[in-house]
């Protein structure tokens, strides 16, 4: 069963430039992918159209079986918001509101059918956060948080809904070697669980630990030996 499904896919940067040439992707439930290539090849463009935050290209994109392009606005955000977990380099955390509001707030836009209870996602981030060394910042605002727990933070957020699929875009880029070491480990544990990991890198240890390597260059993607 595969999670993402990409079939020919096309895609021209408003200065005319086809940054996807015929792109097609396969990620198997449960896998732990790791995608490298130089800046401007379209990485993070790549994520965007797996993301559901991008649906300006031609080509077939499947998540979970669903073709996207059968899908509305309002199912497309159901699906992103209850099946995809997004870790960005740059955490963006609101910065009125505590670390627990920012983890939580993923839980709001849920559909009232499917959302539990707020002690069950609370314990779930209380969980979350004492395997990641952050719940004594729990009653904290963003701004008196280090670079290392801001992308651990946002690692919990991006996992409170339970998603299927998860979209790593250099998470560990702006991270030391202890920080990158943590956020690594918990990748590799979601795709023991059963989740999707997909991550974008440019750091070849960090590549190296994913069970399989694909390069994205002049607008394809070739399997990298790892």
């Amino acid at each position: 069963m595969y999670s993402v499904r990409i079939t020919e896919l096309e895609k021209e940067l408003k200065n005319g430039r086809k940054i996807f040439s015929g792109l097609n992707l396969e990620l198997e439930e449960s896998s732990l992918t790791a995608l490298v290539g130089a800046s401007g090849e379209g990485k993070t463009t790549l994520l965007n159209v797996i993301g559901l935050l991008d649906t300006d290209y031609s080509g077939q994109v499947e998540l979970f079986g669903q073709k996207v392009n059968e899908l509305n606005q309002t199912e497309m955000a159901r699906l992103r918001n209850q099946q995809i977990g997004f870790i960005l380099q740059e955490p963006l955390l609101i910065k009125n509101m505590s670390v627990r509001d920012n983890i939580l707030l993923p839980t709001v836009y849920l559909d009232k059918s499917l959302r539990k209870s707020k002690d069950y996602y609370l314990a779930r981030a209380e969980q979350f956060a004492d395997q990641l060394g952050v719940s004594q910042v729990f009653d904290q605002k963003p701004a008196t948080l280090s670079g290392g727990q801001k992308q651990r933070v946002t690692a919990i957020r991006a996992l409170i809904n339970d998603p299927q699929l998860i979209l790593a875009d250099e998470p560990t880029g702006s991270l030391d070697e202890e920080n990158a070491k943590i956020i690594m480990d918990l990748l590799k544990k979601l795709s023991r669980e059963g989740k999707t990991v997909f991550t974008v890198t440019h750091d070849s240890h960090i590549a190296s630990q994913h069970d399989r390597v694909l390069q994205l260059k002049n607008g394809n993607i070739t399997v990298k030996e790892n």
